[in-house]
């Protein structure tokens, strides 16, 4: 007899609760490392300014390794059902379909790491691997592991991928606001719709968390470790040429996304999930 699970029988309702879940998990390991971590390795901790005041926010390795935590006991919950998301199977083909989207990500990193030079490379490192691996256990990870096991048709695919693109795009408008350059805010933003986009496509239909974790690290990481974003701590200030080609970048996500979600790959990627979850 299938186990009932109150709150994440409900697809959408799991989803958002498993956000909450990994945000606190990420929290925690920010508090118990990265804090401390801070008043050691100068100018991990960051001043963020914005709507008129400034924090003091520091959050890397600690966080990642809390979210990690996280997808452990996700897992440990649905056991013996579940065989999990942290593995090596699709790593490899994951990585090659989305080549043209990061070698796109990697040029404009580039062009800002020539025109701005290096910031401090291992805070850029432990620094990246926090949205790296929270963004992607938050909007992908969980809550779409969660919503594969509650749906009956093949029809509510494309209702996750959406939901987790235009979230994940969503929650960074308020870079908009924060960031010294209005427009510079709304590139970021749509730069992140191609993101959430191309991640969310690969990540169905692999059932690899790994993939677009580290994806996802190497991209923060490309952009975290020249001096300008270095110092601003990922917002932007200015529109600078890197934002153009990352525009680029973003129509390839989006357009390599669709390809690899059109409805001709519904059923395996329904039977993908079936398997990981024994039904």
């Amino acid at each position: 007899m299938t186990r009932k699970h109150t709150i994440l029988d409900h697809s959408i309702i799991g989803y958002f609760v498993l956000i909450i879940f990994v945000m606190l998990f990420s929290s925690i390991g920010a508090s118990l490392i990265d804090k401390p971590l801070s008043n050691v390795i100068p100018g991990y901790a960051r001043e963020m300014s914005g709507l008129g005041t400034t924090v003091t926010s520091v959050s890397g390795i600690g966080a990642a390794i809390g979210v990690l935590i996280s997808v452990t006991i996700f897992t440990i919950w649905f056991r013996p059902d579940f065989k999990g998301i942290l593995g090596v199977r699709g790593f490899l083909w994951g990585i090659v379909v989305m080549l043209p989207f990061l070698i796109a990500d990697y040029v404009g990193a580039a062009i800002d790491l020539h025109t701005f030079g290096f910031g401090n490379v291992l805070v850029a490192f432990l620094s990246a691997l926090s949205p790296g691996f929270t963004e992607e256990v938050a909007f992908r990870g969980l809550g779409i592991a969660n919503y594969m096991r509650t749906i009956k048709s093949e029809k509510q695919i494309k209702q996750i991928f959406w939901l987790s693109t235009l979230l994940f795009a969503g929650i960074h408008i308020t870079n908009i606001l924060s960031a010294g350059n209005p427009v510079a805010g709304i590139f970021q933003v749509l730069y992140c719709v191609g993101v959430g986009a191309i991640f969310g496509a690969v990540y169905l239909r692999t059932a690899n968390l790994w993939v677009v974790m580290i994806a996802h690290f190497t991209l923060d990481f490309a952009g975290l470790v020249n001096a300008y974003y270095s110092s601003t701590g990922g917002l932007s200030t200015q529109l600078v040429a890197s934002d153009w080609v990352n525009l680029v970048a973003s129509a390839i996500g989006i357009v390599t996304a669709l390809i690899l979600l059109s409805p001709k790959h519904y059923p395996q990627i329904m039977e993908l999930w079936k398997e990981k979850w024994s039904r």
